[in-house]
């Protein structure tokens, strides 16, 4: 078994991540809708992921995680089917800034030039501030997203003794050619490109924060040397976390 399947905080941190915890006296909240993407690239010993480091004051404040969030209203209107496929491609592109998309045959979009890279930041800021939607971003472009270079990796829910809960679909995707991984400056205040071994051997010595569904996901990575592999390995599609 890839991942185990208990959900709780580990104590190294608990202090450090900030996460509220719901009142015991009241009934749990429904976990919400979100995603979140691995994005992985090969390096020459081993793979590395793209972690964003989140701010202090948001949820999971100061925890290293991948790029992601929560399904959203217009996520659905735009494809209810693929809604989750959907939020993990704009959460990539609003807290990284690399767009997963291609054009109607089907080539996966790939900036040109400098230009194309800085205009791309551009568009991202627009939609972090409210001023573009990403929909519409795609269409002004004329791509659309590229469900098809994601492949699902895990499903956590967030354990009842939390505040805020979630319903959360982790997906995998290679790292597109000609683009820039870069934090937001929102959400998340540093980012790196990190082996998952190194990843969890700074965690062992408290020096990365990081919370369980995330510690799972670095083990399973950590035995593969190849991400092509990863995006062709079928991962069983089983509910993980303390969801009673």
């Amino acid at each position: 078994m890839l991942f185990g399947k208990k959900y709780e905080m580990s104590e190294q941190y608990i202090d450090e991540i900030n996460i509220t915890l719901a009142d015991p006296n009241d009934l749990p909240l429904k976990p919400k809708p979100a995603s979140t993407v691995l994005l992985i690239r090969d390096s020459q010993d081993s793979i590395e992921v793209f972690m964003i480091k989140r701010a202090a004051t948001t949820n999971f404040g100061n925890a290293w995680v991948f790029p992601g969030g929560k399904v959203d209203a217009e996520d659905i209107q735009q494809s209810e089917e693929n809604s989750y496929l959907l939020a993990a491609i704009r959460e990539c592109f609003e807290e990284s800034g690399v767009l997963i998309a291609q054009n109607n045959s089907g080539m996966l979009y790939s900036p040109d030039n400098q230009g194309e890279l800085d205009l791309l930041k551009k568009h991202q800021k627009k939609i972090n501030d409210r001023k573009l939607n990403f929909h519409n971003f795609l269409e002004e472009l004329h791509l659309k997203p590229a469900f098809n270079k994601l492949n699902f990796f895990s499903h956590w829910v967030t354990p009842k003794t939390e505040k805020k809960r979630y319903s959360t679909k982790f997906f995998l995707a290679q790292f597109p050619i000609n683009q820039l991984a870069l934090h937001d400056g929102y959400e998340g205040v540093e980012s790196v490109w990190i082996a998952p071994k190194e990843a969890l051997r700074l965690y062992s010595q408290g020096k990365f924060p990081i919370i369980l569904p995330t510690i799972k996901s670095l083990e399973a990575l950590k035995n593969f040397n190849c991400s092509k592999d990863l995006m062709e390995k079928n991962f069983k599609d089983e509910l993980l976390g303390n969801s009673n």
